[in-house]
C-alpha cells in the first residue's frame, strides 16, 4: 500500500526560507531551486511546524554527522525530482529504515517566545547554515504543483490522516555540505503519531505515540536532562546584543519540577542558578551568563537543590565549532 499518489526526493538547492508563525496549520515555506546557476528559489517546499490536532506539537530529530548507506544511493541524483520505489532505498521509513533512533527525538512547541525553545528555532539555524555554505538538499515527500509537501513521516496515523498511512514513503531532509563533504538530516513526525506500524500499510498497532515513547509518564531519577546547548552563539560571547549561551532542559517525568535551588555547573565548576517551574512533559531554555560554555569542548553538569547530580552530558571542540548552532545530547 501507498496512499501518497507520488512519492519521491527533490535534489535542489536552498534560497530562502520564512515560517509562519500564526495560523491553524503553519509551515515552514522553503524556497529551493534546481539549479545551480540560479538563486531565484522558484520552488516551494511546504514542511509542517504544527500539528491540527489537540496535541499540536511535532517530533523533531537531526542528526548532524549523517553516516548511512542512503548517501551512497543520493550522492549520483543528478538536481531535480525523483520518483522512489517503497521498499529501496533511497526511500525513507522512519520505522523500517533504522535511520533514526526514535527515542532520540525533540518534541518541540510551533512558536513560543524566547531563544532555542522551539521548532522554528531549531530548524532555522541548520537551513540558514545550509544555504550559507550552498548546500544540496534532498527534500523527500509528495510533489505538488510548484513543490512539495508531506515532508513528515507519513504512517502511524489515526483518524482523517488515516489515508495518508503507508510503509517506505516517509518524508525527511537531508542536506549535503560540498565543502567538507558531511552529510546532515532534519526529520519529522507529529507527536500524536502511533511509533509501531503494519509492515503492509503503515497503519498504527497500538496506542504508544510519540508522546509516550519519549516523555513516558514514569517519575524516575534524571528524567530531567539536558537535551541540547548553544555553546557557540553568534558573534562575540561577550557581546550583549547578540545570542547567548544556553542550556535546553526537558521534565520527561509526570510531575511539574520547581527548579528554585537547582544549577547548571560547567568544567570549571562554575555555577548558573535556575528558577521557576518546570512543567511535566515540557522544556525551557536558560541563559547561563555566569556557567560560561567553553568552545573548545566541555561538560555541562545538572544539579538539583540537594546538589546532588541529575544529568550531565560533554561535548567537542568539533561539535562547538559551529556559530548559531544547537549542539545536542540524549
Amino acid at each position: 500500500m501507498m496512499p501518497l499518489k507520488t512519492y519521491g526526493v527533490w535534489v535542489a538547492y536552498p534560497r530562502t526560507y520564512e515560517a509562519e508563525k500564526g495560523g491553524n496549520t503553519p509551515h515552514l515555506q522553503l524556497r529551493f531551486d534546481d539549479n545551480q546557476n540560479t538563486e531565484n528559489g522558484k520552488f516551494r517546499a511546504a514542511i509542517n511546524i504544527k500539528s491540527s490536532t489537540n496535541e499540536s506539537r511535532l517530533v523533531y530529530w537531526f542528526v548532524r554527522d549523517l553516516e548511512n548507506p542512503i548517501t551512497e544511493k543520493l550522492a549520483p541524483l543528478e538536481p531535480g525530482w525523483h520518483e522512489l520505489r517503497i521498499h529501496e532505498l533511497p526511500a525513507l521509513d522512519y520505522i523500517r529504515g533504522n535511520l533514526i533512533n526514535l527515542k532520540d527525538g525533540t518534541i518541540l512547541n510551533h512558536n513560543l517566545p524566547g531563544e532555542m525553545n522551539d521548532i522554528i528555532d531549531f530548524i532555522s539555524p541548520v537551513l540558514t547554515e545550509a544555504i550559507r555554505r550552498k548546500a544540496t538538499i534532498y527534500l523527500f515527500g509528495e510533489p505538488f504543483p510548484g513543490g512539495i509537501h508531506d515532508v513528515h513521516m507519513n504512517q502511524g496515523n489515526e483518524g482523517r490522516f488515516a489515508k495518508s498511512n503507508g510503509v517506505w514513503q516517509d518524508g525527511g531532509i537531508l542536506l549535503h555540505f560540498p565543502d567538507d563533504g558531511h552529510w546532515e538530516g532534519i526529520f519529522l513526525a507529529f507527536a500524536v503519531q502511533k511509533v509501531h506500524t503494519t509492515d503492509d500499510g503503515g497503519d498504527p498497532i497500538g496506542d504508544v505515540s510519540f508522546v509516550e515513547l519519549i516523555q513516558p509518564p514514569v517519575v524516575v531519577d534524571g528524567t530531567v536532562i539536558i537535551r541540547a546547548a548553544l555553546v557557540n552563539p553568534i558573534g562575540p560571547d561577550v557581546d550583549p546584543s547578540g545570542q547567548s549561551e544556553a542550556v535546553f532542559l526537558v521534565n520527561n517525568s509526570s510531575s511539574d519540577i520547581q527548579l528554585d535551588g537547582w544549577t547548571i555547573q560547567n568544567r570549571n565548576r562554575d555555577t548558573q542558578a535556575l528558577s521557576g517551574l518546570l512543567p511535566t512533559h515540557s522544556s525551557r531554555t536558560f541563559q547561563v551568563p555566569d556557567c560560561p560554555l567553553t568552545n573548545k569542548g566541555g561538560s555541562i553538569t545538572l544539579l538539583n537543590a540537594a546538589g546532588l547530580k541529575v544529568d550531565g552530558v560533554s561535548y567537542t571542540k568539533a561539535q562547538a565549532r559551529r556559530e548559531g548552532s544547537l549542539v545536542y545530547f540524549h
